[in-house]
């Protein structure tokens, strides 16, 4: 029996009802009088170059970590045995639309804009949402993937600031997440 909090079906409708309630709270504590809600996020278009530049940064990242995860002993994730090959049409569509949104307006949109200019500067902004990125995941994965995840926030964060919008970071996410959802969900190769 699956634990309950690893359930496919619990996980997606939890998912669905973390992103309406709470990106709109996000979105209207960031918004001021007469801002359009995606500038209050940041979301604002970057040139196609760069969009390029960190898809090919976040492309070789993935492909190590995908290495790494295959050459060395990393225990089992009872979350990714549990979806491993279902073809879980909630859990694909909450980890590939849901996931990055809401992920992206919380940490980088959110925690960017509220941390960025005080005392903890760039590396500070980095570590807390990254840490706060990791721990959000730490009911599913093990110690292997929940690193892989901490540096995968680390490059989040990275492209918010290097570009100044929260497109970056939302398109990398959500392509992380594409992959995922075919290699583990449809094509079952979790192991």
């Amino acid at each position: 029996m699956i634990p309950f909090s690893l359930d496919p079906d619990i996980l997606s409708w939890s998912y669905l009802v973390q992103f309406v309630v709470f990106v709109p709270l996000a979105i209207l504590a960031l918004k001021l009088p007469g801002q359009k809600w995606f500038e209050a996020i940041d979301l604002k278009w970057v040139p196609t170059k760069q969009i390029a530049q960190w898809t090919g940064i976040w492309l070789a990242c993935w492909t190590t970590a995908l290495l790494l995860y295959w050459q060395l002993p990393v225990p089992a994730d009872p979350f990714l045995q549990a979806v491993n090959g279902t073809r879980h049409q909630g859990v694909a569509l909450a980890s590939i639309l849901l996931a990055p949104m809401f992920e992206e307006i919380i940490f980088r949109g959110c925690g960017f804009r509220l941390w960025r200019h005080t005392g903890l500067g760039l590396h500070g902004t980095l570590l807390l949402t990254s840490v706060l990125f990791m721990l959000m995941h730490i009911h599913q994965y093990s110690w292997f993937v929940l690193m892989l995840i901490f540096f995968f926030g680390v490059l989040l964060g990275l492209a918010r600031e290097k570009t100044g919008s929260l497109l970056i970071p939302l398109l990398l996410h959500t392509l992380n997440n594409v992959f995922a959802v075919v290699l583990i969900i449809w094509l079952g190769i979790a192991r």
